[in-house]
């Protein structure tokens, strides 16, 4: 029994230490590549390449930390609703769940109708990071070069990194009607994350929807 004890203990402690551990940026970007681009074009589709790559769909009650997250993004949405009731029209939304290298991550796939632009989101989020990761892997993936950094040379972008750390390209000619992608690390204690609602690493871009009977379907 305590031979079996000890394994059990070590097994904990082998995923404590994953769960701390700096993020793989190879295996983040990879992530995120696989399931938000592809169907970029689709809510419908996206959800669905979600499902086929093995993300399932959070479960109320079983993290707290993302039930806290989701209720705090819905809130917010509702307010920018109740702000332009007449701008947007609809909005949607979908959180998935999943492990990469050890730990859990969270997906978030959001459309939003409006007036001028429909447009689709998908956000990677890894609340465990505890630094920001290389951006070398997002410039391969998107074949764009850096628009800009915080925490570059440039002073009219500079930030302080213990406030949060972001990466921003510009549009990708190899991704049509995609918008900028951000990579951003809000760590521990920043002063930010009362806004932004969560500390770690996020990965998202916005897409441009075609016309809404095509997506739609």
């Amino acid at each position: 029994m305590r031979y079996i004890s000890l394994i059990l203990a070590f097994a904990a402690l082998l995923q404590a230490s994953a769960q701390a551990a700096p993020p793989d940026s190879e295996a983040f970007v990879a992530a995120f590549g696989e399931v938000c681009i592809p169907e970029r074009l689709s809510y419908k589709g996206t959800l669905a390449l979600a499902e086929d790559l093995g993300w399932r769909h959070v479960v109320p009650g079983e993290n707290a930390d993302y039930d806290r997250f989701i209720a705090y993004s819905d809130a917010l949405l509702a307010g920018e609703v109740a702000e332009d009731p007449d701008l947007i029209e609809e909005t949607g939304n979908a959180w998935f769940t999943r492990e990469i290298g050890g730990r859990p991550h969270l997906l978030a796939v959001s459309y939003q109708l409006s007036q001028y632009l429909d447009a689709l989101g998908c956000y990677l989020y890894d609340f465990a990071a505890t630094a920001p990761i290389d951006p070398e892997p997002v410039t391969r993936l998107l074949s764009q070069p850096i628009a800009h950094t915080t925490d570059g040379g440039d002073p009219f972008y500079a930030v302080d990194p213990a406030v949060l750390v972001t990466t921003v390209w510009g549009p990708s000619p190899r991704l049509p009607r995609t918008l900028d992608t951000y990579l951003t690390f809000i760590p521990q204690g920043s002063e930010v994350a009362a806004q932004t609602g969560f500390t770690g690493l996020m990965l998202k871009f916005s897409t441009s929807l075609p016309d809404r009977e095509e997506w739609q379907e």
